[in-house]
């Protein structure tokens, strides 16, 4: 570069005369070609890349207007790329963008750190004590709020149109998926096939219905031990069918018989007939019933779904089984993804090892739930949410961690928390082939350090009436009902030596990083929420993952509260309204004659599902259960819609820039004090 600069540009007259082609001299001095000639040339533009090394061509905008604004989008992007370099640090979900934001933010450097200050304070699940900093902030936030919304709706609209849902492709081990799909469909074909109309249950009423958790009747299995990754590096999951089927087998068509009671429908397990009679219960459901009945939120009501149900008298009452619904018929990319990658994620983050049975090759292992699961606003309110309480009694509270000292829990143990509870020994009810296969399970269980498949939690709950019910007649004529509910546990987090904490795991995809996380849907709070209601002590770990890369980007500890604010603030729903339809079903079934049942919903009978019951006939009016599940394959939805955004979900990226979620600014001038004054530093508007 040097050598290039002291190019001499003007010639001397001497070199141009007529007799005289290039003075001798200058030939030596200027010329490359002789310098080629004499093996001394020496390229000017070796050192072109250290020259221009802060220059970053993508960053050049085409209008003329914003030569100035890009000249410092350069400088903070070179600056933060040097911080990452130097520092070495290890942003999760830091990826480029695909476009840029045609405008500007109003929101200068100090307001955006305020606001972002406010939405961390108010992201955890607990309610904050506020300093007075925070207040200071969240006086900022609440005086640019109108801005805030106008500017996050704008930038919502900007990233729909930017959506395309044909361009999802790729399927997370589809043959494992169609394998599991295949198996479940055995079970909704092994039901009676025709059903005759008989009454209706509606979802809504004027009634408010509360849960109250009363006992644990029984515990299988030890609790693994959780490890979530710290994301200081990049945590990428490992999708590979063979090593799910290995780890959770689909077991094959002929041999689909368990010798696992809690691994077959609830109206078939014996540990639940049991338990149901002995206790007086009057429901006995499993998590996949209770999600898909707790997914039908208004106005519209518009999803399809069945649930199998069969209905056995005791002592002169109705005892109400409610089996696992059957898969759906078609998904899309994203859906199909989602359910697989909550085996994918257990596969990764547990380091478990194999059972006896296992070892041996007798492999008879599996799980119930992949598609049981899925048959599927102002701000100033946070803190009056925050203080707001579910009508659920003990749920609510605290308890969220529990003590190590009875870490051994045996197969055949029952806790004596009640004295309303039943507590005959379970062992004398059984055979004794199946004593044998309950110690054999026990010893298995008792071998390995964890075993995420294995652990199972008969719990009782009373439905009933609210406590806080205005009405006393209408309280009086509200009956209480008492349910048993069968949920598997995923494992615990040890908070320290002595303190563990349950957790459940629950995977959520990303597919627009570049533009900020995807909010919860619908669907997924509302299965969340019940998942928690009836998983007493246990906290969600909502595990965040790059769709396109399988590397988990954050995770978030919710809780019943948090999550019934979500859905509150995105979609002005309490989520506890869905326990009326529960309340709904026990009450109408409580008084029919006992048989096989199906209680199915589709989008025109709106607010009211229809209970059918089996018939040995067929005729015009007669449901077919075989036609309508008859498929033979699992369908791919080609088109996805757009999944909408979180205004106030922060991501690592958020943080690490320190800007707003669904803000137009990309990147602040935090680092530019030599260059820009602090008067300067208030009114810099950037793009995306």
């Amino acid at each position: 570069m040097e050598t290039f600069l002291n190019i001499d540009w003007n010639p001397s007259l001497n070199d141009i005369l007529d007799d005289v082609f290039i003075n001798e001299e200058r030939l030596t001095r200027e010329s490359v070609m002789y310098r080629l000639l004499h093996g001394n040339f020496v390229n000017p533009f070796d050192n072109m890349d250290e020259d221009y090394e802060a220059v970053k061509i993508d960053m050049i905008s085409e209008d003329p207007n914003s030569q100035e604004e890009n000249k410092n989008n350069v400088m903070v992007n070179d600056i933060s790329q040097k911080e990452l370099k130097e520092k070495k640090i290890y942003v999760p979900g830091l990826v480029k963008r695909p476009c840029k934001f045609p405008k500007m933010s109003e929101l200068n450097i100090e307001e955006q750190h305020a606001c972002l200050r406010t939405l961390l304070t108010f992201s955890t699940s607990e309610k904050p004590n506020l300093t007075a900093k925070d207040k200071k902030d969240l006086a900022i936030y609440f005086s640019l709020k109108e801005i805030i919304n106008e500017e996050q709706d704008q930038y919502l609209e900007f990233v729909k149109g930017k959506w395309d849902g044909m361009k999802l492709q790729t399927i997370y081990c589809e043959d494992y998926i169609n394998l599991r799909w295949k198996y479940k469909l055995l079970d909704i074909l092994k039901l009676p096939r025709y059903y005759m109309e008989t009454t209706n249950i509606p979802f809504v009423s004027d009634k408010e219905i509360t849960v109250q958790f009363i006992s644990t009747c029984l515990k299988k299995g030890n609790l693994p031990k959780i490890i979530l990754p710290p994301l200081t590096r990049p945590f990428m999951l490992h999708c590979n069918s063979t090593r799910l089927q290995e780890k959770f087998p689909v077991p094959d068509e002929c041999c689909n018989t368990s010798t696992m009671h809690f691994k077959l429908p609830v109206s078939k397990d014996p540990t639940c007939e049991f338990l149901a009679q002995t206790n007086d219960v009057d429901l006995v459901i499993s998590s996949s019933g209770l999600n898909c009945l707790a997914n039908n939120a208004g106005p519209n009501y518009s999803r399809t779904w069945v649930l199998p149900i069969t209905i056995k008298s005791f002592n002169g009452k109705n005892i109400i089984y409610i089996d696992k619904p059957p898969p759906p018929n078609c998904a899309t990319i994203p859906q199909k993804n989602n359910w697989v990658f909550k085996y994918i994620l257990k596969q990764s983050i547990f380091q478990q090892k194999p059972t006896k049975s296992e070892r041996s090759g007798n492999i008879k292992v599996y799980d119930d739930d992949l598609f049981g699961n899925i048959n599927s606003e102002n701000y100033i309110t946070l803190e009056d949410d925050y203080e707001s309480k579910l009508n659920i009694s003990n749920n609510t509270k605290d308890k969220t961690k529990f003590e190590c000292e009875n870490t051994d829990e045996k197969d055949t143990s029952m806790e004596h928390e009640n004295d309303n509870v039943n507590t005959h020994n379970l062992e004398q009810t059984m055979s004794d082939s199946q004593e044998q296969s309950d110690k054999e399970d026990y010893e298995d269980d008792n071998d390995t350090e964890s075993c995420c498949t294995n652990n199972v939690s008969y719990n009782l709950f009373r439905i009933g009436p609210s406590s806080t019910e205005q009405n006393e007649l209408m309280k009086n004529t509200i009956k209480e009902y008492k349910m048993l509910v069968r949920t598997k546990e995923d494992g615990y987090e040890e908070l320290t030596p002595t303190l563990r904490q349950k957790l459940l795991l629950v995977p959520k995809l990303e597919h627009q990083l570049a533009f900020g996380a995807e909010a919860l849907t619908l669907e997924e709070g509302l299965k969340q929420w019940i998942s928690l209601i009836f998983r007493p002590d246990t906290y969600l770990a909502r595990v965040r993952i790059s769709a396109q890369s399988s590397e988990i980007i954050q995770i978030e500890k919710r809780t019943t509260i948090s999550i019934n604010n979500e859905i509150k603030r995105l979609y002005n729903i309490k989520a506890e309204d869905t326990l009326t339809l529960l309340h709904n079903v026990i009450q109408i079934l409580s008084n029919v004659t006992p048989g096989c049942y199906i209680i199915r919903h589709i989008s025109r009978n709106g607010a009211f599902a229809t209970v059918y019951k089996e018939t040995d006939t067929k005729g015009k009016n007669i449901l077919d259960l075989h036609t309508i599940y008859g498929y033979v394959q699992f369908h791919t939805i080609p088109n996805t819609p757009w999944p909408m955004l979180d205004k106030l979900l922060v991501t690592p990226m958020h943080k690490h820039f320190k800007r707003m979620p669904l803000i137009k600014n990309f990147i602040f001038l935090r680092d530019l004090n030599s260059t820009i004054t602090e008067k300067e530093k208030g009114h810099v508007h950037l793009r995306i």
